[in-house]
């Protein structure tokens, strides 16, 4: 039997993630081609499928940036939909209480890892 521990995938060393900043990562998840967005909020390290639930966008797809100007809510480049960072729930009127699709990583002191067995590097 394979201990959850050996299942993990390494991303980086919790350093290289600052608050308020992402990282872009491509990966296969559930088979198929698609980034995952790595970002620190007030702390903690979370993780989403960077597809917007409006319509089939990547969230920086037009900006490399995926907060508002607030800092405070993930946004859509392309059409300004916004996030709830910690649940990843739509607050937009358009798309109210849909969800991006969550990505599970754990840091530990050696660093951050996916720890979702829907992802492969």
């Amino acid at each position: 039997m394979i201990a959850a521990k050996d299942r993990r995938i390494w991303i980086s060393a919790s350093d290289k993630l600052l608050d308020g900043h992402y990282m872009r990562i491509d990966v296969t998840y559930a088979g198929y081609p698609t980034s995952v967005l790595l970002f620190r909020y007030k702390g903690q390290c979370l993780a989403y499928k960077n597809q917007c639930v409006h319509m089939p966008r990547e969230l920086d797809c037009e900006r490399d940036m995926i907060f508002d100007e607030t800092g405070q809510y993930l946004r859509c480049s392309m059409h300004g939909i916004v996030y709830e960072p910690r649940t990843g729930e739509s607050v937009s009127t358009m798309c109210n209480g849909e969800r991006l699709t969550s990505v599970r990583v754990i840091e530990d002191e050696e660093g951050i890892w996916f720890n979702d067995k829907r992802v492969k590097i």
